[in-house]
């Protein structure tokens, strides 16, 4: 008889994923060269890693999720430069936080006032690693490097010879460091960093304005709509970006329209447009966008929550 906690289940599957992971990989490097084996499976994890997203189950991706990160960290950790590792990181990181922690962090903040502290380090612990891993990728370019500690002008002029194949870098870097800054406002250190990120992104939807989803959008929606006024927030400039997010892709992307319901509609008190977005995610195919199955049925679980919890939400505003 299988006498194990629910709890427990999940540490022994994700501790089974690692041992089977390792075993194959010593088995690889066992017949080739280290350097060789190692950038051989940065490569194989590249092309590997968006299987994941597309699992449809979020308890088992939830599962599974620790095991795989901390596998690609035992090969970074041995191939610290190897741009392919820390990208991985940097997206894994990234969407994790956004699926999951914020998900915590929400449901965190209708709760006691230690439990969201909690979550809160938790999640700005996240998007801290996924920074580092990014800026580790980047790195691998000496200007950008240097440029870090530059001005901004010197800032801007490298990123502007920053090419296409370098959006992935740049783009998930700025995303795990815009989401930290956002959750690290009461920091005026944090807060003035900023206008790196925001330059990093934006020459991300110069490159290519629907990569990931045309998430790019959906960050400056963000960063509009929860910035005051006096630090460049802007309503209508968020909504401009909410909606080409949520069109970009058809809206088959269902967690831009949750963002958008979230950190749009609530923050305007607009309840029409609040539920109207939410329902329209409940309603929605998770699988008609079958390469983001993973982060539609995580938006279908938020929008249920926000609706949910609507009247509580919106007594928050007031």
């Amino acid at each position: 008889m299988n006498n194990m906690t629910k709890d427990q289940r999940p540490k022994t599957k994700g501790l089974l994923v690692v041992t089977l992971m390792v075993l194959c990989v010593f088995s690889l490097i066992s017949c080739t060269p280290k350097k060789i084996a190692s950038d051989l499976t940065s490569k194989i994890i590249v092309k590997g890693a968006p299987r994941y997203e597309m699992e449809s189950d979020v308890e088992i991706a939830d599962d599974a999720a620790m095991a795989l990160l901390k596998v690609v960290e035992i090969f970074q950790y041995d191939n610290p430069t190897n741009k392919n590792f820390n990208t991985t990181l940097a997206r894994s990181y990234a969407n994790y936080s956004m699926g999951y922690l914020e998900q915590e962090l929400l449901e965190a903040s209708l709760q006691d006032e230690e439990t969201y502290e909690k979550v809160l380090k938790k999640t700005k612990m996240f998007y801290k690693r996924g920074k580092d891993y990014g800026l580790n990728a980047l790195k691998k370019s000496g200007s950008f490097k240097k440029a870090l500690t530059k001005d901004m002008d010197r800032f801007n002029r490298v990123l502007q010879g920053m090419g296409r194949h370098q959006v992935p870098r740049l783009f998930w870097t700025a995303l795990n460091w815009g989401s930290l800054i956002n959750y690290s406002k009461n920091s005026p250190l944090a807060i003035a960093e900023f206008p790196r990120v925001e330059a990093m992104m934006k020459r991300v939807v110069e490159l290519d304005e629907g990569y990931y989803y045309a998430v790019p959008h959906l960050f400056f929606g963000v960063a509009y709509a929860t910035r005051p006024a006096m630090f460049g927030g802007n309503m209508p400039k968020a909504k401009t970006h909410f909606i080409k997010a949520i069109n970009a892709y058809e809206r088959k992307f269902l967690m831009s329209t949750v963002y958008y319901a979230q950190f749009y509609a609530l923050l305007q008190k607009d309840k029409a447009l609040y539920t109207s977005l939410l329902n329209e995610v409940i309603e929605a195919d998770a699988s008609a966008l079958p390469e983001a199955r993973l982060a539609n049925e995580l938006a279908k679980v938020r929008a249920q929550w926000l609706l949910d919890n609507m009247k509580e939400l919106f007594k928050k505003q007031i």
